[in-house]
């Protein structure tokens, strides 16, 4: 995976989207176990593409690498029954994603819908002079769809006791666009210094794509932590004064 300084994107000084979360998953926790084992993602995506035969950031590979590497963070930072709901689920997450497949497939055909309509309402004919816009808008597609099975994962394991999760975690993102997109400009800028202060020169445009591959990718994966935490609140009348 192409990282700036060999690890994750340096995030640690990102504000969070929302409030803290006052439930049985703590995001801040989670997201500092995550930084702290980069060894651990690089493992994950020698796993997921042990060919090397896609390097991209942005690939499905990477993706499934981080979102393992999330449900292994979660463990770390919920609570003891939360943490026993979701022990394990990192290692059988790609057998959940063959299982959601056809979801997958309909939600990127959905997506690809979308995305011919927006460049038509936006750019007209300058989506096709510039596939980089189609790819940009590809990519968020396949994110979100990645996202939605992550989280799809995480309600089947919590139980019939949390149905509805999913819908409400993506519910709780869909809300705070503009702050995931805030996200990854900030991410892809801390990148982008920390590459040009190591290497002594400006980023070359092949690793300013990749710069931002990778703030989208690790933007997207937070959200979904992020809203996991927030709809496993208590409701409020059940929160202890």
């Amino acid at each position: 995976m192409w990282t700036p300084s060999g690890g994750l994107s340096p995030e640690g000084n990102l504000r969070p989207v929302s409030d803290p979360a006052n439930g049985p998953l703590d995001p801040d926790a989670v997201l500092h176990w995550m930084r702290t084992h980069p060894d651990r993602l690089h493992e994950l995506l020698a796993d997921e593409d042990p060919g090397g035969e896609d390097d991209a950031p942005a690939s499905d590979a990477a993706v499934r690498a981080h979102l393992r590497l999330a449900a292994e963070g979660m463990v770390h930072g919920a609570d003891a029954p939360l943490a026993a709901a979701l022990d394990g689920m990192a290692d059988t997450l790609d057998e959940w994603f063959a299982h959601d497949r056809e979801l997958f497939d309909h939600q990127i055909a959905l997506g690809e819908g979308a995305i011919a309509l927006e460049e038509h309402l936006l750019y007209k004919e300058g989506a096709e002079a510039n596939p980089a816009i189609h790819d940009a808008l590809e990519r968020r597609v396949r994110l979100a769809t990645w996202n939605r099975l992550f989280l799809r994962c995480i309600e089947q394991r919590l139980g019939p006791g949390h149905d509805g999760f999913a819908d409400e975690a993506l519910e709780w993102i869909a809300a705070r666009g503009r702050d995931l997109a805030t996200m990854i400009m900030q991410m892809d800028a801390s990148q982008r210094a920390a590459l040009e202060l190591r290497l002594g020169r400006k980023p070359t445009r092949d690793e300013q794509v990749q710069s931002g591959q990778l703030a989208a990718v690790t933007a997207y994966v937070r959200m979904a932590i992020e809203a996991a935490a927030h709809v496993l609140e208590p409701p409020r009348a059940a929160r202890p004064a």
